[in-house]
């Protein structure tokens, strides 16, 4: 008997099936949930040093200052993807044309930058567009909007991999079949597409909005560049700057305490925001026949097009792809052996945290989008969004904190196995939140009518289920793969010893070795984008075969 037979013959047991998803829920509450948010418990034995800083007016008032900060350039970021990102999805899902495959990875490419990397072309671009070695940058954005635009380049993607993920399971013959009977595509789309967005918009919220609340190494190093570290932070840069800035026993206190505020607070606000997008409606009981047909003909579909790649180009890919300037400049001596060997690292830390994203993911994915009313799995479906919302430097100081408190080895195969466990906790629900928005547009019934003629559980999934729900695994694993090769902060909380691409680059920058940087990003890139490209034509090859 073959493994798949064994594992779909065990599926037909409700023992087996409960035995599996318990140790799918033992595994992410212990390896991702436990040890992201371990530096919480601080505030409870060390809370002489909490209600030190609360007596402290000006620590105080700089850290509301940061949260503040964090949350209203995290909300703008996601509000403005939402209105643009929409418009590309459908680009991308419903129109065909020349260049269509080049652009899609493209945009996937940003995620692969390294955040630090992505702040240096960031800057470039919008404060010093003939490079960063030119003294007197002369600046005329305020270090606000600069976030906002480095925010927009990191979230952007994650908002249209996530519509587009849920568009492509909506059949345009709804659509087609309205326009057959006098209703304009406006109409047809506003009262039947866009009812059924409800998932992606809330999975795109809640990726987007999280992503810019965690950002801390591109965040960092713009406001290094311009002059900003130490007077306008983020509540992740003033978490990077507190042991700079007041000392590693000082910095504990208020460490502890916006790490805190930051995890409530997104939390109260994400659950919020998910419970006024699940009750607003389009309003679909009137129609305007007219206005629609105005705004389905002409100038208007066309003027929307062009704004959407537009905004495209100029905000996201350009200011992205800027770094890239400096191949006009004599190349650097870069050491190859390091930069090799860092890139391998990065490699097979992205890896075996997709492997264990994939593995665990979808079984946890499946019970939250089929079991919304039980208290299990609101209870899940909120712990998934934990990991997203830590800065992702306070994450990997907790993660350090809980594996060092178990086993305080130096082993370089421990520390290895930390960073991976570290990729795992902030990856993971990338995986599971793109899964769950797909899951839930999938009628359960279609599973059910292949048990009644005979197919096992874990038969129905693999046959029924995955084909539907390949592509928001796929946009998962990409994203999931992308974000753990751009991270910075989490990597290097954990460990200065590991060096992952980022890590390395981390290092270039600070030692003001920019050349050396940029052309060891522009390789990263390179391959990165050969990798995807690759990735993505194998599927579509594959999908074409099917």
């Amino acid at each position: 008997m073959s493994l798949f037979d064994r594992i779909n013959e065990a599926s037909d047991s409700g023992r087996h099936r409960k035995a599996w998803f318990g140790l799918v829920c033992i595994v992410f509450v212990s390896l991702i949930v436990v040890p992201s948010v371990f530096v919480v418990s601080k505030i409870f034995t060390d809370w002489a040093l909490v209600e030190g800083v609360l007596g402290d007016p000006g620590t105080a008032s700089v850290i509301q200052g940061a949260i503040a900060n964090s949350f209203s350039i995290a909300l703008i970021v996601t509000v403005l993807d939402i209105l643009v990102g929409i418009p590309m999805a459908w680009i991308m899902v419903r129109k065909q044309f020349r260049g269509k495959r080049y652009l899609d990875t493209a945009m996937d490419m940003p995620l692969a930058f390294p955040t630090a990397v992505l702040g240096i072309s960031v800057v470039m671009f919008w404060g010093a567009p003939e490079g960063i070695d030119v003294p007197g940058l002369g600046l005329s954005l305020s270090p606000y909007v600069m976030v906002l635009l480095l925010h927009l380049i990191f979230t952007y993607p994650y908002m249209v991999r996530s519509l587009s993920a849920i568009l492509e399971q909506i059949e345009p013959n709804y659509e087609t079949a309205a326009m057959t009977l006098s209703a304009s595509r406006f109409t047809a789309v506003r009262t039947i597409t866009l009812p059924l967005f409800r998932a992606g918009l809330v999975t795109g919220f809640i990726l987007c909005f999280a992503r810019s609340l965690s950002e801390t190494g591109g965040t960092y190093i713009a406001l290094k560049m311009l002059g900003f570290q130490s007077s306008f932070f983020t509540g992740p840069t003033f978490i990077n700057n507190a042991k700079s800035m007041l000392g590693a026993d000082a910095a504990m206190g208020p460490l502890i305490l916006i790490s805190v505020l930051m995890i409530v607070l997104a939390l109260a606000l994400l659950v919020a925001a998910r419970v006024l997008m699940a009750r607003f409606k389009i309003p679909v009981s009137r129609v305007w026949p007219r206005l629609g047909r105005r705004l389905s003909r002409g100038a208007v579909p066309k003027a929307k097009d062009a704004f959407s790649v537009a905004f495209l180009v100029a905000v996201i890919l350009i200011p992205s792809f800027y770094i890239f300037a400096f191949l006009t400049r004599p190349i650097a001596d870069i050491d190859y052996g390091a930069l090799a060997g860092a890139i391998g690292t990065s490699f097979l830390v992205a890896g075996a945290a997709v492997a264990f994203d994939i593995a665990f993911g979808i079984p946890m994915a499946l019970y939250i989008a089929r079991n919304r009313g039980a208290l299990a799995g609101k209870i899940l479906d909120e712990l998934v969004n934990v990991p997203l919302i830590i800065p992702t430097t306070a994450l990997g100081f907790s993660l350090a904190l809980f594996w060092t408190s178990i086993y305080d080895g130096g082993s370089s195969a421990v520390v290895l196995a930390m960073v991976i466990l570290g990729h795992i906790s902030f990856t993971y629900p990338l995986v599971v939140r793109n899964i769950i928005g797909a899951v839930e547009e999938v009628d359960a019934s279609y599973e059910e009518v292949a048990m009644t003629l005979g197919a096992k559980p874990f038969q129905a999934f693999t046959d029924v289920l995955a084909p539907i729900i390949k592509s928001s695994v796929i946009a998962g694993a990409i994203l999931a793969f992308t974000r753990s090769l751009g991270e910075t902060g989490a990597t290097s909380s954990i460990s200065t010893a590991v060096d992952t691409v980022p890590v390395y680059i981390m290092k270039l920058v600070n030692g003001r070795m920019y050349s050396e940087a940029a052309m060891c990003s522009i390789i990263l890139i390179m391959i990165c984008f050969v990798l995807i490209f690759a990735v993505r034509a194998v599927l579509g090859r594959g999908a074409r075969d099917a």
